[in-house]
């Protein structure tokens, strides 16, 4: 039986959540992307675990458009891994405010990381 965090952890949780530290990390899943708003507005994106067991090891990564606009559905990222090739598509709409460029230097870290560090754009939501 799992016990539950106490009266105290609880609030210290809520107390560093108010004043400025990382949201805790519960992110929506959807055909290989996870997405969680880390600030008003403005929501991360990257690759599901699931996702990279699927491909294998990962040997190319490239943003499928230098365009900062978003849709729904719009290619994000094209992967290339040792089982598959895939694109991944956006599951939300909005602006591009940051891309990590140095994970598509990576790619043989992929696996070594946890799934939070494995992001790959922040956008502005729509």
């Amino acid at each position: 039986m799992a016990t539950q965090p106490s009266f105290w952890t609880k609030l210290v949780q809520s107390i560093k959540r108010l004043f400025g530290g990382q949201p805790e990390f519960k992110p929506t899943e959807k055909d290989g992307v996870w997405y969680q708003q880390v600030k008003p507005g403005v929501i991360r994106m990257g690759i599901t675990a699931d996702a990279y067991q699927d491909l294998g090891d990962i040997s190319f990564m490239d943003f499928s458009s230098p365009d900062n606009k978003l849709e729904t559905g719009d290619d994000l990222l094209e992967l290339e891994g040792a089982k598959a090739v895939e694109t991944l598509k956006s599951p939300i709409s909005g602006t591009i405010i940051a891309r990590n460029n140095d994970l598509l230097q990576q790619t043989d870290q992929l696996g070594n990381r946890a799934m939070k560090d494995n992001w790959l754009v922040e956008v502005q939501s729509a």
